[in-house]
């Protein structure tokens, strides 16, 4: 069984924001995190934040595969402010 999670965030390029969807699925598959969506270097270490945020909180991580997709694919997306919305 697979699971979606979907909720919005915002991409700020030069003065002006951009609104991102950002999608969570979880699949019975080989346990891992797959961050995808045109991220740069800050978002591809959000694998470890958002799981340090999961597990602090009490709850269990999902020993599933995580696949997260911040769309528009086209539009850069940086800084660490997607890793809350990805949770």
């Amino acid at each position: 069984m697979s699971r979606l999670g979907t909720t919005r965030a915002v991409a700020l390029v030069g003065l002006t924001g951009h609104v991102v969807e950002v999608q969570a699925h979880l699949a019975a598959s080989v346990p891992g995190f797959t961050l995808v969506g045109l991220p740069d270097a800050a978002l591809s270490e959000s694998r470890d934040r958002v799981r340090a945020a999961v597990t602090s909180s009490g709850l269990d991580w999902p020993n599933k595969k995580i696949t997260v997709n911040l769309s528009p694919a086209s539009l850069p997306k940086t800084g660490s402010g997607f890793d809350v919305s990805s949770i």
